[in-house]
């Protein structure tokens, strides 16, 4: 007599342990992948952006910027955000990052932008991009940088947070975060973002646009 072998039908269980194996850093989905913007999500930084492409048609907005200034750097950033004429299908992207987001985006993960950068040009780069599900930015008031986006990423996400970044001000962050991406970073932060203990992955920053 022949033996017929049945296999049975995965359950939800199997199947979430499945899918939690395969998750980054195996933390679960429920835990969102959040991006730092210049020099992580993109080349460069939006607000020399912002300001060399308005210096081109106005040079004079280097004087207004010093009475900016004096409000404070999150009001500087607004008031060139405001008046930026950024080419925005010329920006570069780390492709690497971008491949990985979208890829966490598909699997059910959150994906998060907080960024120094000011609300109204993250805003832009969010919409373009089309995967970001939030963004948290800089308001013209409070520059969201160091241990001060530190500090709000622990109250969106009191479950915890996977953290992309790449230089000194992101060791605020990562020390806090579930899990380390670190992007073209220096050996230095590398270094210093080990010593966290977290799980942790190096990604070499490729551009694209």
């Amino acid at each position: 007599m022949n033996s017929i072998a049945t296999i049975a039908a995965p359950t939800s269980a199997s199947v979430r342990q499945r899918e939690q194996a395969d998750a980054l850093f195996g933390l679960p989905l429920s835990m969102p992948l959040v991006l730092d913007l210049d020099g992580t999500l993109i080349a460069g930084d939006l607000l020399y952006k912002s300001f060399v492409s308005i210096l081109r048609r106005n040079p004079l907005i280097v004087f207004r910027c010093a009475i900016w200034l004096r409000q404070g750097r999150a009001a500087l950033k607004r008031q060139l955000a405001l008046r930026n004429r950024i080419e925005w299908d010329r920006l570069q992207l780390h492709q690497d990052v971008v491949a990985l987001a979208r890829r966490e985006k598909a699997a059910g993960r959150k994906i998060v932008l907080a960024t120094a950068a000011d609300a109204v040009l993250a805003g832009r780069v969010a919409v373009r991009l089309g995967f970001i599900d939030r963004v948290l930015a800089s308001d013209g008031e409070r520059n969201l940088k160091g241990s001060a986006k530190a500090s709000q990423l622990i109250i969106a996400f009191p479950a915890g947070f996977i953290y992309a970044g790449d230089s000194n001000a992101d060791l605020k962050v990562w020390r806090c975060a579930r899990g380390i991406i670190l992007v073209n970073a220096r050996r230095s932060v590398a270094e210093a973002a080990r010593a966290f203990g977290r799980p942790m992955l190096e990604l070499a920053g490729r551009v694209g646009t």
